[in-house]
């Protein structure tokens, strides 16, 4: 999960670089909707993460997918801790479904 919020951090700092205008010549600015589609979609990774975090592991993946597309190449920091983070999950439930089907064979 640091991961997640490692990547949502940097995202975010990429976001109010470019509504200060960091990555636009002296005079030119930056077009609204660029602003407004880059904040919803961080908007969106965020859910995605709190979704991950509170146990809701594949809807939070895919919402933290669809929410980092728009950062690529720096969503990705946080489309890899999503999926380790929703993986390390699967695995531990993979294994209680082993034990009761042990126990359940009995």
């Amino acid at each position: 999960m640091k991961t997640v919020f490692l990547g949502l951090g940097i995202t975010f700092l990429w976001w109010l670089g470019l509504i200060n205008g960091l990555y636009m010549e002296p005079g030119e600015s930056v077009p609204d909707v660029l602003i407004y589609l880059t904040g919803a979609s961080w908007l969106v990774a965020l859910l995605g993460a709190l979704m991950l975090w509170s146990g809701k592991h594949k809807p939070g993946f895919i919402l933290v997918i669809i929410g980092s597309i728009c950062f690529v190449p720096l969503g990705l920091i946080t489309v890899y801790g999503a999926r380790r983070a929703s993986s390390r999950n699967d695995d531990a439930s993979l294994d209680k479904r082993r034990a009761l089907a042990e126990e359940n064979s009995r």
